[in-house]
């Protein structure tokens, strides 16, 4: 791997397979990627408990603000109303751009050879909150646009809104390891986020894919105890439990798959931007 100045950018005009064969390997990288994240889980199982702070921290934040409405239920104040409506639709995603934050510094910390430390990375991702909080209510912002074209034109708009959605998650990728690691400015996280993107597309898709298909293995025992659980089933009740099993099985899975995908992000970041692998994927090479 070339130092210093990002990823090595082969031709893939002439080379064996040709463009096919460019971005086999490079998809294929993207899946070695998503393997050895699943090792670095295994080694570092502490880097899980962000996700649970994410999931804790948003149930939190939903029950200070269910309060709030029953507080002013009886005070007639719309601008009041309209700033609770506000923070609960806002509030959410900053507290999991806040974990999510932390948990990317507490795999930097992995990468370098420390051991990863909550009080440690939520201190870190709450030195950048400005654009965080920028970069949730851009989110919402965003989000909201886009459901609003799907359900206001149809089929067409589905789609439509489909093909953005994939542009923007594309586009935007790399935002948090950017915020956090560079300190980015809110007017140009994005824009330093698409860049990266375009380095490792081939990459990034391969590796999501591959988290996609491990995160779906390991909540797969969970979906059969509740598949199962609901055909053996012969009441409600035991229809309800039947689910609530499955579910307490896949939880764990799921949170394996959300720390996966960001384990990955910040590999193909330092490939990205520093041009080096961290040891646990130094045999790897980002095509470019």
């Amino acid at each position: 791997m070339r130092a210093g100045s990002g990823p090595t950018v082969p031709s893939d005009s002439g080379g064996r397979g040709g463009l096919f064969g460019g971005l086999r390997n490079r998809l294929g990288t993207g899946f070695r990627l998503a393997g050895r994240s699943l090792g670095v889980l295994r080694e570092h199982p502490r880097l899980a408990v962000f996700p649970v702070v994410a999931a804790v921290g948003v149930v939190a934040f939903l029950a200070v603000v269910v309060g709030g409405f029953a507080v002013a239920s009886g005070v007639q104040s719309p601008a009041l109303a309209v700033a609770l409506i506000a923070v609960a639709i806002g509030g959410p995603t900053f507290v999991t751009a806040l974990s999510n934050a932390a948990l990317v510094h507490a795999t930097r910390d992995v990468f370098e050879g420390r051991e990863p430390d909550l009080g440690r990375s939520l201190r870190a991702a709450l030195s950048h909150w400005p654009q965080l909080l920028a970069w949730a209510l851009l989110s919402v912002l965003v989000g909201s646009l886009l459901r609003s074209l799907e359900e206001s034109s149809g089929v067409a708009g589905s789609v439509v809104s489909a093909i953005l959605s994939m542009g923007w998650a594309a586009l935007t990728y790399f935002v948090i390891p950017v915020i956090v690691f560079e300190d980015a400015p809110i007017r140009s996280m994005v824009q330093d986020s698409g860049r990266l993107f375009k380095d490792t597309w081939g990459e990034t898709m391969g590796t999501e894919v591959g988290v996609g298909v491990v995160a779906f293995l390991l909540v797969l025992p969970g979906i059969l105890v509740g598949v199962v659980g609901v055909v053996l089933a012969s009441t409600p009740t035991g229809t309800t439990l039947a689910l609530l099993a499955g579910a307490i099985v896949a939880v764990p899975g799921l949170i394996a798959g959300v720390t996966l995908g960001d384990i990955a992000k910040v590999a193909l970041y330092r490939f990205a931007r520093e041009g080096d692998a961290p040891p646990e994927f130094a045999d790897l090479e980002i095509l470019g």
